[in-house]
């Protein structure tokens, strides 16, 4: 059996509701959790007006405030994460645990796929039937709970635009990725032709995760358990995809293993969020050098 985690967001305002779904998207995504499925697209709780049925689709204004789903095969997992979430957004969050069949999860999880590509790589699901497009490099990926981490989310597209342009304007030889995930940022740098690889997580689970992806491409990397990155090193990128309070947090950490001629690279909050970052980093001795955008995610890239 597996366990399904519904999570609704319960504002007055859908312009409030709309922002909290998105920050804890990202949340979730922080920590490796690429499975989460949309409760209007998939039907999870969530049933159609008459008007979007006599139409075929969902309202647009729904996609931004409709509850989303979780599935673990650990219900302990799903609890966990439920009483992290109300520790960091409040009760505006509401969540529901039930048990369902795994055939359940299987369908719910698969409905939740989209490929993803990007000017240089197409990530598809390990095992997809999709040919890939000419000129692209084929990705396939796997991540926790049997679903799939493809890089469809708004700040994995931010990030993987700016690796692409870093490395190929830059001789780029090393990377560290901080809350690597799935692993994902690892695998295209590898691809790339980054030579030197090395990621954190905060689990062994999430580990293992981003360590498997790398197999699966051909890519070695050393990644670790760890809160901070702790490596006798620098590196030519160091990215962090995590939210805005973790990244002020680690920025000294962080800091510390870009090379004189290097990169960082943040992502994972906000326009809001952006200019407090921004002047960290400067306190810091960075500069901005780049940005990118997708769906008001936004990703900086920094150096000296």
């Amino acid at each position: 059996m597996a366990f399904e985690l519904l999570l609704s967001f319960e504002l007055t305002s859908l312009v409030e509701a709309a922002r909290l779904k998105a920050s804890v998207m990202n949340w979730l995504e922080s920590r490796g959790r690429f499975d989460v499925v949309d409760g209007v697209i998939d039907g999870v709780d969530v049933p159609l007006t008459d008007a979007e049925l006599a139409d075929a689709e969902p309202e647009a204004a729904r996609f931004e405030t409709a509850p989303v789903a979780i599935f673990d095969s650990d219900k302990k997992a799903c609890e966990t994460i439920l009483y992290e979430l109300k520790q960091e957004f409040g009760q505006a969050i509401i969540g529901r645990i039930t048990e369902i069949s795994d055939e359940s999860w299987q369908n719910c999880w698969q409905a939740s796929f989209e490929k993803f590509e990007s000017n240089r790589f197409f990530f598809v699901p390990l095992g997809s039937a999709l040919v890939t497009p000419n000129n692209l490099i084929r990705v396939e990926l796997i991540s926790r709970g049997g679903a799939f981490g493809t890089g469809q989310h708004a700040t994995t597209r931010a990030v993987i635009n700016v690796l692409e342009h870093l490395i190929q304007s830059s001789a780029t030889q090393s990377m560290l990725d901080i809350g690597t995930g799935t692993g994902v940022y690892l695998v295209a740098a590898g691809l790339l032709g980054v030579k030197e690889l090395a990621g954190t997580e905060i689990s062994d689970d999430l580990v293992h995760v981003a360590r498997e992806n790398c197999e699966i491409a051909g890519v070695m990397a050393d990644i670790r358990v760890s809160e901070t990155p702790q490596f006798d090193k620098k590196y030519d990128l160091v990215v962090a995809n995590i939210l805005a309070p973790v990244l002020h947090a680690i920025m000294p950490d962080m800091v510390r293993h870009v090379s004189p001629s290097g990169y960082l690279v943040l992502a994972g909050f906000i326009d809001k969020e952006e200019g407090k970052l921004v002047e960290s980093a400067k306190a810091h001795g960075l500069e901005l050098k780049c940005k990118a955008s997708d769906s008001g995610w936004n990703c900086l890239a920094f150096g000296f």
